[in-house]
């Protein structure tokens, strides 16, 4: 059989239509999330798997939003932060694990991969990735810490009405205080008491503006026995009130 070489393979892939392999694939591929998006970090393209497993929306309603409208801000700013990163350097970044929500409403860790995207000047102007679960025979294995994170993440989604203690945390997760503190800013880059504040002010805005419930009433919810407490909590948080918060986002 005659070798290929390589100016065979060159011409053949010059000859093809651009844009008609990745997304038609990526549709069909399962448990694998794929998104394009551009400089400022809006979603340009996303397959199914995105609109189902993460956002549980529609492709037609993500495309042009950005990680802060579809995710909580703790877990938006470290996305975010990883696209700045490749946009910077122009290098790819493999196989690292992150936290992303569940349809279930908790979370779980993912084996995330992104590169920079150019364009015909070799400029870059946006970012590709690719996500999979970890933990599933498809996937890679979770290490211990990861899992321990998770768990220890989505309870505290699971307890937001609840006044949550950090050496509490630490000790039902079996876990000194050091080493949560530590698992929290090498995976999470923040700390667990500012986690629990912005995943409480997350779930605050939205109760202030998708339900009809009062400010009180909100307060009560995330295990505020005192309104003026939330209140400061919120405005530190949001820089307004939650009642100007309330009134502004209604009426827009």
């Amino acid at each position: 059989m005659e070798r290929i070489q390589s100016t065979d393979v060159d011409d053949f892939m010059s000859s093809l239509l651009p844009g008609q392999i990745a997304p038609a694939l990526f549709q069909v591929l399962p448990g694998i999330i794929f998104w394009l998006k551009d400089a400022d970090g809006r979603l340009m393209f996303v397959n199914q798997a995105f609109c189902s497993e993460l956002a549980m929306r529609n492709t037609d309603e993500l495309l042009g939003l950005k990680d802060e409208n579809i995710f909580p801000p703790e877990l938006a700013a470290k996305y975010q932060a990883d696209d700045e990163r490749v946009l910077a350097s122009g290098e790819a970044l493999w196989n690292a694990s992150e936290l992303t929500p569940t349809r279930s409403g908790g979370v779980e860790w993912r084996s995330t991969s992104k590169i920079p995207v150019m364009d015909k000047h070799g400029k870059c102007v946006g970012t590709a990735g690719i996500s999979r679960r970890m933990g599933h025979e498809e996937g890679l294995p979770v290490p211990t810490r990861h899992h321990k994170l998770a768990v220890i993440v989505a309870g505290i989604y699971e307890h937001l009405d609840e006044v949550v203690d950090i050496s509490g945390i630490a000790r039902k997760s079996a876990v000194s205080l050091s080493t949560l503190e530590r698992l929290f800013k090498e995976h999470m880059n923040t700390t667990p008491r500012r986690f629990i504040m912005q995943a409480k002010m997350s779930a605050a805005c939205d109760r202030l503006i998708n339900t009809g419930m009062k400010i009180n009433e909100v307060a009560a919810s995330l295990g505020y026995d005192e309104h003026a407490n939330f209140s400061r909590a919120f405005s530190k948080e949001m820089g307004m009130s939650p009642s100007s918060y309330q009134k502004y986002y209604k009426r827009g």
